[in-house]
């Protein structure tokens, strides 16, 4: 059997488990990282063991730089595809797919697949709905288009951050003028110096998650959930609780055909993509997207629920592309096999986490599947601003649907002080 190998660029978040899923199918991995440090909200989960080959580019280059640092080190081997582990890595899998000659969603369209004013502007230019919306550095500039506009109310975030990172809801003239206070002149998590301020319309409708895997132009939507938020004191909202969709309901084909037709505009042939898509009286919109695997989800959990999870599609898409699409065209929209809820806990207190108290309970309930990034242990809990400060997310699986609805409602029923111990400068 001959050896395979592939590239991961930036394998942080659920891309940190694709060097085993890969293991299964006999293909050897090579991280390569588009910068010279790991961004410090990934560097607790990267296990640098789990990869063949680490290639690190050094500080100080610029991008082409560091694609043509990586090309050289890959220089004379034989690499079966390349592509994104997280956000961060996307322009350049797409760079190294297409210079090497592998499967790629290729670079014209990298900028527009981060940067949410280029993706909105490459939707509107394929004819395909898209948020109206302004980019500036002058919190001026940005009132007065919403006046213009006459909305009353809009979105203020920054341009490629990730998580929900500073998003703002602006009504007033004061509200917009802390919002772009807040991001101009700050290094997002993701990395870069927010040199602008996006301003959005807000479109008040029912969200949602939707994702998808591609293969030669061909899309399969893997999943569609609904994304319940609750509203933050001074900033925008939080992910509250997400409900697994059933593959055969209308709203997911109409979020399926949508969605569809935003990877046609943005060029994704293949391989993963998540959208946050929310549906109002004009029918759905794009508001978030990544040309990767989603973040922040428990694949133990929603293989529980679908037989299957995005990442392990994503995995055998590349690693056995005939027998993905095979399988994908003749299973038609995804079934749900059981109710599934994803909880994020949401916290209205601080303190550093001692323990976990209230998991046993929880790990109790019938339902109970998952519990994925709770706050470590010695780290600080804080209230809940955005996805990076919700303090843990916990699934809930059951073909049951009254004991999934028992069993959610006792979950939240818990304070943030009987799931963690938490020591307070009092006890401190």
């Amino acid at each position: 059997m001959k050896e395979r190998n592939c590239v991961i660029v930036d394998a942080y978040s659920t891309g940190r488990l694709l060097p085993e899923e890969f293991k299964r199918y006999g293909i050897r991995t090579v991280h390569v990282m588009s910068a010279a440090q790991i961004p410090p909200i990934f560097q607790s989960h990267f296990n640098a063991d789990l990869y063949d080959e680490l290639i690190r580019p050094t500080h100080g280059m610029g991008f082409d730089d560091i694609v043509e640092y990586h090309l050289q080190a890959l220089h004379g081997r034989k690499v079966d595809f390349a592509i994104a582990g997280c956000e961060t890595g996307v322009e350049l899998a797409d760079s190294l797919s297409e210079r090497l000659g592998l499967p790629s969603n290729g670079t014209a369209l990298s900028a527009a697949r981060r940067d949410k004013a280029r993706l909105s502007y490459a939707l509107t230019c394929a004819g395909v709905r898209s948020i109206r919306q302004v980019v500036s550095d002058s919190a001026v500039e940005i009132a007065s288009w919403k006046r213009e506009a006459k909305f009353d109310e809009i979105v203020i975030k920054p341009l490629n951050s990730t998580g929900t990172e500073d998003v703002f809801f602006c009504s007033a003239d004061a509200d917009i003028q802390r919002a772009v206070s807040a991001i101009l002149g700050k290094t997002n998590r993701a990395g870069a110096l927010n040199s602008f301020a996006l301003g959005q319309e807000k479109i008040n409708g029912q969200q949602y998650t939707v994702n998808a895997v591609s293969i030669d132009g061909e899309a399969f939507i893997t999943e569609a959930w609904t994304y319940d938020t609750v509203p933050v004191e001074g900033a925008s909202s939080v992910c509250s609780l997400e409900r697994l969709l059933e593959g055969s309901e209308p709203i997911v084909q109409e979020l399926s055909d949508y969605l569809m037709r935003a990877l046609q505009a943005l060029q994704i042939v293949d391989g993963p993509a998540h959208a946050e898509v929310i549906v109002d009286h004009r029918g759905p919109v794009l508001v978030d997207f990544g040309a990767r695997l989603q973040g922040t989800m428990s694949a133990k959990a929603r293989t529980q629920a679908l037989g299957h999870n995005h990442m392990t599609l994503t995995a055998w898409r590349y690693a056995d592309p005939k027998g993905f699409g095979e399988y994908m065209r003749l299973r038609g929209p995804y079934k749900r096999r059981a109710h599934a809820l994803c909880v994020s806990l949401i916290s209205d207190m601080s303190g550093v986490v001692a323990g976990y108290p209230g998991l046993e309970a929880i790990r109790k309930l019938p339902s109970f599947a998952d519990a994925i990034a709770f706050v470590a242990i010695g780290q600080e809990l804080v209230p809940t601003i955005d996805l990076v400060s919700t303090p843990g997310i916990v699934y809930l699986v059951n073909s049951d649907l009254t004991q999934l609805e028992e069993d959610y409602r006792k979950l939240r029923a818990m304070r943030m002080d009987q799931v963690f111990d938490l020591l307070t400068q009092d006890r401190g």
